[in-house]
């Protein structure tokens, strides 16, 4: 009687795990060393794979995503109200981390993104002393290079340097920034950015206005309340109106935020447009 229960309840478990097709992230380690790791990341509804159509696998040359890579930075907010610039990968890892991601998307197929993990290590006196990682997710797709960064110069706890690292995940912002958007980066969404690789200005080194050229900057901002409604419904009109009630409170913190950054001239006009086409978009 035990065992035929045990074997009922066998049963139960597993119609459940099948009938349920839970989305879950598989991952293939391609590329573990000198602190960068990277994963082929599918994800699975129950045995079958999510059709995704990426451009891959994409040929991109290192000196291109160097260049890339170099000029994406992020914006975080101090506790004075001011804002902290840097960049998104430290000078220190990006030359590794553009080697990776270049071989990784040469790897990758279709319905595989890439999870890369970059490990920094500080020293003192001679010691290494402290390691922050930075993450992101990556893939090609209409001909852009899309970038999902997640953690940005983090610093790992002390008690957590033996552990396994958190892995990027789609679904997740374990850290409060928000990249910087401009010319050929454009902005598509908070912690996303709409990367157009090809183009020639990544031939050579490229920054963006207001660059921080490597280091972390401070600036003051006078106001950071949101933009007025009218002004809110302005930015939206035309062929991307929406309901101000539609839209989240993410969504009407990054239109002040663009509309901020229009207004002091850190950003074009055409990649203001773009960015917030890209904000409105429903994926």
């Amino acid at each position: 009687m035990g065992c035929r229960m045990a074997t009922l309840a066998c049963l139960v478990l597993l119609g459940s795990s099948l009938g349920g097709c839970a989305t879950r992230s598989v991952r293939s380690p391609v590329i573990d060393r000198f602190g960068i790791q990277v994963d082929l990341v599918r994800q699975v509804s129950g045995f079958t794979t999510q059709t995704r159509g990426f451009e891959h696998p994409t040929i991109i040359s290192v000196r291109r995503m160097t260049h890339i890579l170099n000029a994406i930075e992020v914006e975080t907010h101090n506790e004075g109200g001011g804002t902290i610039r840097q960049p998104a990968f430290h000078p220190d890892i990006v030359a590794r981390t553009a080697q990776a991601m270049v071989e990784a998307l040469a790897k990758a197929g279709p319905d595989q993104e890439i999870g890369v993990q970059a490990i920094r290590k500080e020293m003192r006196l001679g010691v290494f002393h402290r390691k922050y990682l930075t993450s992101c997710l990556a893939y090609v797709d209409d001909g852009n290079l899309y970038l999902l960064l997640r953690r940005v110069d983090w610093l790992i706890p002390r008690k957590k340097e033996g552990d396994r690292l958190p892995k990027p995940r789609r679904n997740e912002r374990p850290m409060d920034f928000r990249v910087v958007g401009g010319d050929h980066i454009f902005y598509a969404g908070p912690q996303t950015l709409e990367i157009d690789w090809q183009n020639s200005v990544f031939k050579t080194a490229y920054s963006l206005p207001g660059s921080t050229r490597g280091t972390k900057r401070h600036r003051e901002v006078i106001d950071r309340s949101t933009i007025p409604i009218d002004e809110q419904e302005a930015a939206i009109a035309g062929e991307n109106r929406v309901a101000i009630d539609e839209l989240s409170p993410e969504q009407l913190r990054a239109l002040a935020d663009l509309e901020e950054d229009r207004r002091q001239g850190l950003i074009t006009e055409p990649a203001y447009q773009r960015a917030k086409r890209q904000l409105l978009r429903r994926r």
